[in-house]
């Protein structure tokens, strides 16, 4: 009896890590991009980007605060992290924190020139090129993440 029970937890194990990753690595399931149209070449729903720094404690608050909030309420926006680190660094961090959505090294700055990103964290909502959302770093932080979520909360009730 015992050894069919540790038979079955074991393919079960196996089965479960199979079915969980498709086969993936670790590795290969993290996602860094060079670009915002190589990460999401047709976008079909809006984006939220959270630009982010390894460096910055808020600024991981803040890409994981986005990412629960977004499965939480079932909000149909893509969540893509912006980052000026290297891609090796991100990969790690991403690694460590199993952080499966798309994140883009923007090594050149394009697109924290394109949104004028002075500080971070920062988020933009994107919905086929529009700005819908973009923070406004004159106002406090808490004020800035109550007023992004208004705007996820209001595109979920379209």
């Amino acid at each position: 009896m015992r050894k069919k029970a540790v038979s079955i937890v074991l393919l079960l194990g196996g089965l479960t890590g199979l079915l969980g990753t498709g086969g993936l690595t670790k590795d290969e399931m993290v996602k860094v991009f060079s670009s915002l149209e190589e990460a999401v070449p047709c976008p079909e729903r809006p984006l939220l980007l959270v630009f982010f720094s390894l460096a910055c404690h808020p600024c991981w608050d803040e890409l994981f605060e986005m990412k629960y909030f977004l499965e939480k309420n079932g909000i149909p926006v893509d969540l893509v992290g912006i980052s000026k680190e290297p891609e090796e660094e991100l990969r790690t961090f991403l690694t460590k924190y199993a952080f499966s959505y798309p994140v883009v090294s923007d090594r050149g700055k394009m697109l924290f020139r394109r949104f004028k990103v002075r500080l971070e964290p920062f988020c933009v909502i994107l919905n086929r090129g529009t700005v819908l959302y973009q923070d406004d770093t004159n106002q406090d932080f808490f004020i800035r993440r109550d007023e992004v979520k208004r705007c996820l909360l209001e595109i979920a009730s379209r």
